[in-house]
C-alpha cells in the first residue's frame, strides 16, 4: 500500500511538472509573470515572427513609457505608453480595427494588458510580440 501511495505521488508530481514546463513561453528570458489572457483576437508571436510581420507592413506599438522607449526600441516601433490606453481607444498608427497590430513592452506583460484594452476597443488582430528583452535583432535610440 505504501508503495502504491508513493507511485501515485510520483506520477502526480511528474504530471504537474510537465504542465508547468508546457506553460513556458517560447522566448528567453521568460516574461516577468505568466501570460494567461485568452481571446480569439489575441495571439502571441516570437520575435522572429514579429520581425517578418513588420517586414510585411504590420505596425509595432511599443507600450513602454517614453523614457524606456528612448533607452532603446525596435526600429520602426511607435511609442504609445500603456498609461495612455483607454477603453474605446483607436491607435493613430493603426486606425483600422481589422488591421493586424503588434504590441510590445519589455517582457510581454504590459503588452498583454495593452492587447486586452485594444481587443475590448474592437481590434480583431492583436499580436503580443513579447518584449525588447527578447528582441535579438538590435535596438535603436
Amino acid at each position: 500500500m505504501q508503495f502504491l501511495k508513493f507511485g501515485i505521488a510520483a506520477a502526480m508530481t511528474a504530471v504537474l511538472s510537465m504542465g508547468i514546463a508546457c506553460a513556458k513561453e517560447p522566448v528567453d528570458p521568460q516574461p516577468a509573470q505568466p501570460l494567461t489572457y485568452s481571446n480569439p483576437s489575441y495571439h502571441k508571436v516570437t520575435p522572429d515572427v514579429a520581425k517578418k510581420m513588420m517586414e510585411e507592413g504590420v505596425v509595432l506599438i511599443d507600450v513602454r513609457e517614453p523614457n524606456e522607449f528612448a533607452e532603446g526600441h525596435v526600429k520602426g516601433a511607435v511609442n504609445v505608453p500603456l498609461s495612455t490606453f483607454k477603453p474605446g481607444m483607436k491607435l493613430k498608427a493603426v486606425p483600422n480595427v481589422n488591421d493586424k497590430v503588434l504590441v510590445q513592452c519589455k517582457s510581454g506583460v504590459r503588452a498583454e494588458n495593452a492587447s486586452k484594452i485594444l481587443i475590448e476597443s474592437g481590434y480583431k488582430n492583436v499580436y503580443n510580440a513579447y518584449g525588447t528583452s527578447q528582441w535579438k535583432f538590435g535596438l535603436v535610440k
